[in-house]
Formats: structure tokens, sequence, C-alpha cells
């Protein structure tokens, strides 16, 4: 279904009608702000001009967003990812919003409901004050000694140390031995230095859609689907083809380039 919709009302001052579904699954979506921005961006230059889908430079979305021109990059690349948006062809291609019923937003709202402790003391049913329990009503135990003790009093164990997983330790050796099983043609890996570290865990931090081992696995698989990174597309003047290398592929700038399909440029 198109999400343009002709107007037939004359505005003075313009504006631009969305489709309900389509604004009420913005309201719904779980978006990140610059994301929000972005995608009304989009629609704005599409729907306000009665167009499905629309050239637009990335420059000009992060000036109507004020968002930075790299982030915004980054943003459509995701918002394509998540099938909010659609482009046919490569990064200087039309881009529109794509149906509702296509969107696959990742959660990022994972806050959890926390249930409300009861006061530790006597609560009347007919009334909203609260009293303090009886003496007779509190707990006590007696010790070998006949000691009568209130447990109230008893030193508490200390407590256990809860040990967290650390979400954002980054598998540099997984994504190593991945990209050697689908890209075996390209350059080997045999040694992880400090500086692959770091450009591997910047790229795992960066969203949460990357810490997943099926995102890297369909990341190695796109470029091994391109000619031109695999090394088969001749360079200009008969100059030795370009081949992607696994420093080129997690170097910050080409990551994202390779995302939204932008290597090209």
């Amino acid at each position: 279904m198109s999400n343009v919709i002709q107007l037939n009302a004359k505005s003075p001052g313009g504006f631009t009608r969305m489709d309900n579904d389509l604004y009420e699954a913005l309201i719904r979506a779980d978006l990140s702000g610059r994301e929000l921005r972005v995608a009304l961006a989009i629609h704005r230059q599409t729907a306000g001009f009665n167009l499905d889908s629309a050239r637009i430079a990335a420059s000009y979305i992060a000036e109507m967003a004020n968002i930075h021109r790299e982030d915004v990059s980054r943003i459509i690349g995701e918002l394509l990812r998540q099938r909010v948006i659609y482009r046919d062809g490569g990064s200087k291609s039309p881009i529109g919003i794509s149906p509702v019923r296509e969107w696959r937003i990742d959660a990022k709202n994972n806050r959890k409901t926390t249930t409300t402790k009861e006061p530790q003391c006597g609560v009347s049913t007919t009334s909203l004050v609260a009293f303090p329990p009886h003496n007779k009503d509190k707990h006590s135990f007696t010790t070998s000694d006949e000691v009568v003790v209130d447990a109230e009093r008893q030193p508490e164990a200390a407590p256990e140390k809860i040990s967290r997983a650390k979400t954002d330790s980054c598998p540099h050796r997984a994504i190593v031995d991945l990209y050697h099983e689908i890209l075996p043609e390209l350059p080997a890996v045999t040694l992880i230095n400090k500086t692959r570290q770091q450009h591997l865990q910047g790229r795992w931090r960066e969203h949460e859609a990357h810490r997943d081992l099926a995102f890297w696995r369909e990341y190695f698989e796109s470029v091994k689907a391109s000619s031109f990174l695999m090394g088969k597309v001749e360079g200009r003047f008969g100059t030795k083809p370009f081949r992607a290398s696994f420093d080129w592929l997690i170097a910050p700038r080409n990551f994202v380039k390779v995302v939204e399909g932008n290597y090209h440029a």
C-alpha cells in the first residue's frame, strides 16, 4: 500500500498529510529519537511532495534533523536494516518509507517492571495509616543457652556478590573465525592485535544488533556477494582490482559503507 495521500484541501502555509496507520505505527515504534527524526525527514521529503520515494542527500537530512552527516548515514543504514525505509539500488537510489507490515524493528526497551515492597509494619484494612507491630508479634528464637533473641536484631549474612555477565565483551576470536569461514578468498588474519581488538569492540558496542554473531555472519556474507569487495572488478584505467581485508572491513568508516552498500563511492 502507498503511504502517499493526494491532498485536495489547500492551505496557504502548506502541510504534509500522513497515513493514519503509518502515523500510529511511528508512535508505537521502538525507534531511538534520532532514528525517528531521520524517518520523519524522509517522510517529509517524499509524502510531502506526493512521492513514494525520492533521492535525498544525507547532508540535507542532516540539516533538517540537526544530526551530524556521518551519523545520518549510519542511521539510514539502521532504518534500512530494520525495513522502516527502503531503497531500490545503491546509495544514490531513491529512498522511501516502507509499508508498516514490513517493519522489523529491534526491541530496545528492556525495562523490567518492579514490584512495590510491602511495608515492614502492620497495615489496617480500614485505614491508610500504618501501625507498628506489637512486641509480641515480633519473631524471636531461643539460643542453646536458653536466651531469647530478637530475630530482627540478628546480624544479616553478607549479600552474595552477583557476577554480572559482561555483555559488552566482544568475542574477537569468534568473529575472526566467521571471517575465515565465509571469506577464505580474502587475506587471512593471523594475529588479533590490540588495534583489531579495539576496532571490533567499537563495532560490537555501536548498536545492539551488532552484539550478535548472526549479524556478523550476514555482514561477511554481504561482502562475499559483492564482486567489488571480493576483488573481481577491474580498477579504473586497468589498475589492479580492489580487494577488501579484515582490517578494512572493521574500520569505522568502511563498516558504515558496507552496511549501507555505499562502498563504490
